[in-house]
């Protein structure tokens, strides 16, 4: 009984593994119509059946891991940092795959009667094309990697190291030399794992008593919080239903879910003001619920209007400028950066420029493109004012405090 006390922690791996699976085998079972991943690069990488080899290897050395962090390994933190950083990463691949049905059409056609070529049939008879974007092959190893270089007993042997990168390395190149994965699961995958590597081996640690306050029953489960995390949930079951079913016959859904959308947006903010329930988890979730919210929008009408792949692009790196420099500004002011009037008319004009495309039948082509420069006119003014302030706050944090200029941030 005391041993089941003490290793109560372990019932994770079981649990999510559960759920995983069932996950995954219900969604390969599904016959919904598939976008095909492949990038010139593909084209550009050989065929070798021997990073068969490395590639099965990776089903041992995930395996190995976990047993190693949840029996072998005396500290709890690794196992839960190496724990969160597998369970986040394959959930956002389920979500993936569901709300964006993908696959792949590299394989070629195998001759010869080797063991390595027999072992590469053997794969492709077992493991369909389907479901592959990002890799989890590349992030479970890139995530394995990286736990055992953190863990002190792993990392003072430097031999094991030195292989411990080196089967990595092996493991990544393997899904593309073995046409299972395109270049483009693979980088995202890396991405992924930097994000993950950000959050639950820096951000998170040195931070953690701040987190220890934020992350309390009564900070998270606040009727604002519920309903921006209620908004995440619409634009993924959005996305779903965009990918999923005929477009004409669903505009009457499509029409309930952006307008309860643009409600939960509205309705957070007020009720956290006027209730007194800002929290801190929920000044981060907001805008988080936004951007996801406004990149699910986007991404969705890429395929139906050419004027938006634009707008995708520009709103990457419109957001990718406005992280960076918004962090920069809480780290060095302690303060959360203010939501402006334009980052407003920008939501607001890309909520109703879907409303109209995805809800109103038969919108003109050349309404569609009307409505899509305004959300990118919207979208770019709204980039150069962050630009300005967050220029101008740079400005005034070199000064001594009596001379600083007067601006808009602060």
């Amino acid at each position: 009984m005391d041993y089941l006390k003490k290793s109560k922690h372990l019932w994770i791996i079981p649990a999510y593994g559960i759920f995983y699976m069932v996950s995954f085998m219900l969604m390969e079972r599904s016959s919904v119509e598939t976008h095909l991943i492949h990038t010139f690069l593909d084209d550009k990488i050989p065929f070798c059946e021997y990073f068969i080899i490395p590639y099965v290897l990776w089903y041992f050395v995930v395996i190995g891991s976990v047993l190693y962090f949840a029996l072998g390994n005396p500290g709890k933190k690794e196992y839960y940092q190496y724990m969160a950083t597998l369970a986040v990463g394959m959930t956002i691949f389920l979500i993936v795959s569901y709300v964006y049905p993908n696959g792949q059409d590299l394989r070629p056609e195998l001759t010869g009667g080797s063991i390595f070529i027999q072992a590469v049939q053997f794969l492709y008879l077992i493991d369909t094309p389907t479901n592959i974007f990002p890799s989890m092959h590349v992030f479970n190893a890139v995530a394995c990697c990286v736990a055992l270089l953190h863990n002190e007993k792993c990392r003072k042997n430097k031999i094991f190291t030195a292989g411990n990168i080196i089967l990595t390395t092996s493991i990544v190149l393997s899904t593309m030399f073995l046409k299972q994965h395109s270049v483009e699961d693979v980088i995202t995958a890396l991405i992924l794992n930097a994000v993950c590597y950000q959050i639950f081996y820096r951000i998170i640690p040195e931070n953690q008593e701040k987190f220890e306050k934020m992350l309390t029953r009564r900070e998270i489960f606040t009727v604002p919080n519920l309903l921006t995390a209620a908004r995440l949930v619409l634009a993924l079951a959005f996305m779903a239903m965009i990918q999923r079913s005929d477009l004409q016959g669903g505009k009457a859904w499509f029409a309930l879910i952006l307008l309860a959308v643009l409600a939960t947006d509205i309705l957070d903010g007020k009720i956290a003001r006027s209730t007194g329930r800002v929290t801190e988890i929920g000044k981060i979730l907001d805008p988080v619920a936004d951007k996801i919210t406004q990149f699910v929008i986007l991404t969705c009408m890429v395929p139906r209007y050419s004027v938006a792949k634009i707008l995708l692009m520009l709103f990457f790196i419109k957001e990718s400028y406005t992280l960076v420099l918004g962090w920069k500004y809480i780290l060095d002011t302690d303060k959360n950066q203010m939501v402006r009037w334009h980052a407003r008319l920008n939501t607001g004009v890309t909520y109703l420029t879907a409303l109209i495309l995805f809800a109103v039948p038969a919108v003109p082509l050349s309404t569609a493109n009307i409505l899509l420069g305004a959300v990118g006119i919207c979208m770019l003014m709204s980039f150069v004012l962050y630009m300005d302030e967050f220029r101008l706050a740079q400005e005034r944090s070199k000064q001594p405090v009596s001379k600083k200029i007067p601006g808009r941030v602060g």
